[in-house]
């Protein structure tokens, strides 16, 4: 069977590309011919609201030492850049506009669903199920990250109902998606878990080597670039692993309080996840990345990504390890995460996400 994947791999982000490279193993371990497919420009562009951005220079920043920082992050972003391609090309990820008629579409997993977020594609009616050249449309995981029913327009509402008429069976990540889908549409829906946690990358990261690249005993700060800027969360983390005797790096979002390391490939950042002492993170392939490996982690709950970390820790049964506040990190770091438990819930989860991709490919 030919297979299409509507993802967001084509994003520089560690969490997309490894959720798009495990389903397409996964679903090429079904026996299937995987290959993605590029997401179409939206036509209209009324229909794509605004992101929030935020800047992320301190107001208390020099000029010279802003302008310093700007030229490190676009070093840093530029060999982001040329990694996240080398992986794409060597690992088969690149989209195509596929055939002109093939088997199943599936959509997912990761933010396929959320409709306002900024992109640039706009509004994408194919993220949704509108895809013409698939006999049949599915979606495995999908998400609308914070986005709720009652925010869209009318005319938004609509475009993305009409859209998921096309699907033939809906897999969500999330509670928020499953209201959403049952909002908009009032379709039937089952849970599955991100690729990445029910995703087998013992063989991929096996005899990966992180010891040149990074210090022998460290803690790994995941997040955004700058997420982790404010003065008591630079002296919380900080004074933790300065007592821990730890260094501290940050292999995704750069945080100008923190060195610069390598630029580490996909697996290696797994093996950078395996191989930490402990995680701070408040993003969702963060938590799955920490939990997976059984670390001890510090789940930072934000407003911004409130829905999708709660949900995630309550999913995979973490939620000791997660604070509000950053004053609450050194006791919950000194907490062992329960790697028995989380390992026969993502056994358990494997077996159902294979399930549901036999029974609706």
């Amino acid at each position: 069977m030919k297979v299409y994947i509507l993802s967001m791999q084509q994003v520089n982000n560690y969490g997309s590309v490894l959720q798009a490279y495990s389903l397409k193993k996964m679903i090429e371990g079904l026996g299937n011919e995987v290959e993605f497919l590029a997401i179409e420009k939206g036509a209209n562009d009324n229909l794509t609201l605004q992101c929030e951005k935020s800047d992320i220079d301190k107001k208390d920043d020099s000029w010279i030492e802003t302008q310093w920082n700007r030229v490190k992050g676009k070093i840093h972003g530029r060999k982001l850049r040329q990694m996240f391609s080398e992986f794409r090309n060597n690992t088969d990820l690149n989209s195509s506009v596929g055939r002109e008629h093939f088997d199943t579409c599936v959509i997912g997993s990761d933010e396929v669903f959320n409709c306002l977020q900024k992109s640039k594609w706009g509004f994408s009616p194919q993220l949704f199920g509108e895809v013409k050249s698939a006999e049949k449309v599915i979606t495995y995981a999908a998400s609308c990250g914070s986005t709720k029913a009652e925010n869209l327009s009318d005319e938004l509402r609509e475009a993305v109902k009409n859209a998921m008429l096309n699907l033939s069976a809906v897999s969500v990540r999330d509670e928020n998606t499953a209201k959403f889908v049952q909002n908009v549409t009032g379709k039937d829906f089952v849970y599955n878990l991100d690729p990445v946690a029910v995703g087998d990358f013992d063989e991929e990261i096996r005899d990966v080597m992180v010891t040149s690249k990074l210090p022998e005993r460290y803690c790994l700060v995941y997040s955004y670039s700058e997420r982790f800027s404010e003065p008591n969360e630079i002296k919380a983390i900080s004074e933790y692993c300065r007592a821990k005797g730890l260094k501290i790096v940050a292999p995704f979002g750069r945080q100008k309080w923190i060195p610069t390391y390598e630029t580490l490939t996909p697996f290696e950042l797994l093996k950078a996840f395996q191989n930490a002492e402990c995680i701070v993170t408040d993003t969702f392939h963060g938590t799955l990345f920490g939990a997976k490996f059984g670390k001890k982690m510090a789940v930072l709950i934000r407003k911004s990504n409130r829905n999708k970390l709660e949900d995630l820790t309550q999913r995979l049964q973490i939620q000791d390890h997660v604070i509000t506040d950053i004053s609450q990190l050194s006791k919950v770091l000194e907490k062992n995460l329960n790697k028995e438990k989380i390992s026969e819930i993502l056994k358990l989860e494997r077996v159902r996400s294979l399930e549901y991709l036999k029974e609706n490919l």
